[in-house]
């Protein structure tokens, strides 16, 4: 597995742990999705999460 990947993975783990947060607190399973789908979209809107790499 390659760098990259490495920080994808932990960059969506961090996404559903704040969402598993934020489910637990709202107690509902529709604010965990919400929330998770927000994150991972943000993520990759700023360029955190990359879906392809970058060329050099």
């Amino acid at each position: 597995m390659n760098a990259r990947n490495k920080l994808n993975v932990a960059y969506v783990n961090g996404c559903l742990l704040i969402a598993i947060f934020v489910g637990a607190a709202a107690g509902s399973w529709h604010a965990f999705l919400l929330a998770a789908a927000a994150l991972a979209a943000a993520g990759v809107a700023k360029g955190d999460i990359r879906l392809r790499p970058r060329g050099r």
